[in-house]
């Protein structure tokens, strides 16, 4: 034996914390290459180093308490680490997975645990709370295959919830039951306590948090105390009023959830303190539990092993393709939520540990549940490795929905006054249920002193992140290195796949030309997301009115209803009054579309007479407190004119002092319907376009008679409607029509007389006159659209068409275009450049 050589177990605390130290470095790796967990390696260590085999390290009162600590830690880890964007989001799926996944293993152990094992019922109880439970322990492989968005694991991970908490509630039960002084007084007692515990943790803790991050700045280590001294604080209050210290230590961790993103630098501090020493002590001092000589000379670890396994596998098999079933997921689905569900570590050892310390679980219960785990965190991950790769493979094939993309929010940081201001709107406007984080971003001009730049830049993101981890907002924060600022933030744009800019302007334009900016400018020209350029002079929840002005036409941009959402939530997060400016054109449009999108806002609506008039009436009466709101659109779109490109510069010219953000709305077309391009068939320049629809002799004649001429044939059954068609378009207003397209209208309107679009071209050589447009109409295209037909569909043919005949050298040659296939080239070529 080793003790006759040495003096065992080691006394020395330095030789104890070195040969600690080294199981934790060397176990997970040596037992990782037999394709076991890492977890299950620094067990067997212990098991090992214990009194049981080498007895090298003895169980006495530091490692229980570093073991106690390590617990704790364990389950506060685990309820800091669910996601509960994603529970909230499958709230009613989770819950109902979790119910059947805890309750079919916890069901089968009772008759289990009383005739086979010859458990008490208080024993059987707490078997079934050890198999009702279970540990994501093979979360990182979904994580790595790409499948945690799936449904399927989403379920499985908000099902984690439900199953630990009725885990860890039933221990609290059967522990006190066993107290000398229960009774009816006890119970109802212990009940008051309880509830007032949970009432003071679920409230108190988050907003003790919010105050402590919104305070305290700037001291990252004082934050990881601050988290350390609530789990600990909470963990005891727990004990104090009956319930088990995990119990606490878990509610921690759900109720600090959102003040610690995920990929946060606190997060990362927490979980490689646990990771690296407080959790393996935790494992270590488990596998020193086990008694090997029981194992060796009885056949009852065995049977006990075989049992608790089975239920096991078999309760969270079964669950799982219950659930399979009843929500319809694939097979494949099926078997990946039970390899996430079948490993057991976490609450299993708690609830283990718990029953052992309280009579309930002999030595050998002990060693088999440590069996158990072994088993259970070989099998899960297997499973999840096997099928999830399936589930990825099955989910690649799905076609993308536009409509499905995240929502990610990019904030480009420059000036670290305005910095926190940005960040504000940033979460404003982020959706209620969007889980992406926001995306701070800063670029260093690559130069000499870049590395002086990434440094500042690094200090302006962690103010950044902390102020919004104060308001539980997830955020990552990105630094790029570019020659070009510009280049720098379009290039995060793409890689980040993000869906909406928020960036500051200091009210100043470096030329005439410009509308805001060199930088700013270059971003309008070359994105095609949501843009929100903002220029903030005072806190934005100190706004007392929003004024909403949408120019003549926006209601007809691709992304008028996403830029309408997100103006409406943020009008609703800052509870100011919401005062919106329209013209004639999209009066009626406009007030549907506000008055039914969530969410539900109070809105009044003013009525101008010409855009042209806007800043002059005297029925805005602009305050210093209003937020003004200029929806706006880039050049070349369907609503695009001259005066839009000027207004930012005259508004922050005319209020200086006032808060005022231009948003210019997606161009994606990912709202509504899937992008619908323009397509060439035969003699057609769209789907919507024929040669009898084609017009080339429009000249020496009125624009109503070349209206008639142009339409003529297609209604030739029903001239009244001819008629009522002709009036309407020339009644439309000249402030109404788009803007920098010389020589060319758009403009379309609805007929009960057709069933589908249908797109009229015309073309005069000398030009038309038409009322109210200055110089002559050489291109004429009118789009007529059945009553029915959704204004989204009808925007993107005239969106295209408008970007095609941007180009002044394309409107040359359909200008001289003497047939279809002249046409027909003509677009062709243009659409591929």
């Amino acid at each position: 034996m080793l003790d006759s050589y040495f003096n065992l177990p080691i006394n020395d605390p330095v030789l104890i914390f070195a040969i600690v130290m080294v199981i934790i470095l060397l176990a997970p790796a040596l037992i990782r290459r037999l394709k076991i967990p890492g977890i299950v390696g620094i067990i067997l260590a212990g098991t090992l180093v214990g009194p049981s085999v080498l007895g090298l390290l003895e169980r006495d009162d530091t490692i229980i308490l570093l073991g106690t600590v390590g617990l704790l830690y364990l389950m506060f880890m685990a309820g800091l680490s669910i996601d509960l964007n994603k529970f909230e989001k499958n709230k009613n799926k989770s819950i109902i997975f979790g119910l059947i996944s805890f309750l079919i293993p916890f069901g089968a152990s009772i008759p289990v645990g009383l005739h086979l094992l010859d458990f008490s019922l208080s024993s059987s109880i707490l078997l079934g709370a050890i198999v009702g439970s279970h540990t994501l322990l093979a979360y990182p492989i979904a994580n790595r295959i790409g499948i945690t968005k799936n449904t399927s694991v989403t379920m499985a991970m908000g099902g984690t919830i439900v199953t630990d908490v009725l885990s860890l509630t039933l221990l609290a039960i059967v522990a006190n039951t066993l107290a000398d002084s229960s009774g009816t007084v006890f119970w109802v007692t212990f009940a008051i306590l309880v509830i007032v515990y949970t009432t003071v943790v679920l409230l108190g803790l988050p907003r003790l948090g919010n105050w402590y991050f919104r305070n305290v700045k700037n001291q990252a280590n004082s934050e990881y105390v601050f988290l350390i001294a609530l789990l600990f604080i909470t963990a005891y209050l727990a004990e104090q009023v009956g319930l088990a210290a995990i119990i606490g230590a878990f509610l921690a961790g759900l109720t600090l959830n959102r003040l610690v993103p995920e990929s946060s630098t606190l997060m990362s501090r927490v979980q490689f303190v646990g990771d690296a020493y407080f959790i393996p002590f935790f494992l270590i001092s488990v596998g020193m539990l086990v008694d090997v000589s029981v194992m060796i000379e009885s056949w009852e670890v065995w049977i006990q092993t075989a049992l608790f396994s089975g239920l096991v596998i078999f309760g969270k098999g079964l669950a799982a393709k219950i659930t399979q079933w009843i929500f319809r997921y694939t097979s494949d689905e099926g078997w990946t939520v039970a390899g996430l569900t079948i490993p057991q570590a976490a609450a299993t050892l708690a609830v283990t540990l718990v029953g052992f310390e309280i009579g309930l679980f002999t030595q050998t219960s002990v060693n088999a549940v440590v069996l158990m785990i072994l088993i259970t965190c070989m099998i899960g991950p297997s499973l999840v490795e096997r099928y999830g790769r399936k589930v990825a493979i099955n989910d690649a094939k799905q076609p993308y929905d536009p409509s499905d993309a995240p929502e990610r929010i990019l904030v480009p940081l420059a000036n670290p006054a305005t910095a926190e201001a940005l960040m504000d709107i940033a979460m404003i406007i982020k959706r209620e249920n969007s889980e992406e984080p926001l995306f701070p971003l800063t670029v260093a001009r690559d130069s000499d002193n870049v590395a002086e730049q990434v440094a500042e830049s690094e200090k302006m993101l962690s103010h950044a992140v902390v102020h919004a981890a104060a308001a539980e907002v997830p955020v990552l924060p990105v630094t790029r290195v570019d020659m070009n600022i510009a280049n720098g933030v379009l290039r995060a744009t793409k890689e980040l796949r993000i869906s909406t800019l928020v960036i500051g302007w200091n009210g100043q334009i470096s030329a005439k030309q410009k509308i805001f900016g060199s930088i700013l400018d270059q971003l309008l020209d070359n994105t095609k997301q949501m843009v929100l350029v903002s220029k903030i002079d005072h806190p934005i929840n100190t706004t007392e009115r929003v004024v909403l002005m949408i120019p003549p036409y926006l209601d007809r941009e691709p992304g008028f209803l996403g830029a309408i959402d997100t103006i409406k939530n943020l009008v609703n997060q800052i509870g100011a009054d919401l005062l919106v400016v329209r013209t004639k054109n999209n009066q009626n449009i406009t007030r549907q579309v506000i008055e039914k999108r969530e969410p539900e806002l109070e809105a009044e609506f003013l009525l101008l007479e010409s855009w042209s008039g806007l800043l002059r009436d005297e029925r805005l009466a602009f305050k210093e407190e209003d937020l003004l709101l200029l929806l706006s659109t880039r050049k070349g779109t369907v609503s695009w004119e001259p005066n839009l490109e000027r207004m930012p510069r005259i508004i922050a010219q005319n209020y200086p002092k006032m808060n005022f953000v231009t948003v210019y709305p997606s161009e994606q077309l990912n709202e509504e319907l899937p992008t619908h391009r323009i397509r060439f068939e035969r003699s057609t320049i769209v789907p919507h376009i024929s040669s009898e629809n084609v017009n080339f002799e429009l000249d020496d004649m009125p624009a109503e008679e070349a209206l008639n001429a142009l339409m003529e044939r297609q209604f030739r059954n029903n001239p009244m409607e001819l008629k009522r068609i002709t009036n309407e378009l020339l009644d439309t207003d000249t402030d109404n029509l788009p803007g920098d397209l010389p020589g060319v209208i758009l403009t379309k309107t609805r007929s009960a007389e057709v069933n589908s679009n249908i797109l009229f071209m015309g073309i005069s050589n000398k030009g038309i006159d038409f009322p109210g447009i200055d110089g002559k109409t050489y291109l004429l295209f009118v789009l007529i659209s059945p009553k029915k037909s959704t204004t989204q569909r009808n925007l993107n043919i005239l969106t295209n068409l408008a970007r095609i005949l941007g180009s002044r050298k394309t409107v040359k040659k359909l200008k001289a275009a003497k047939s279809m296939k002249e046409i027909d080239e003509v677009f062709q070529k243009a659409q591929l450049n």
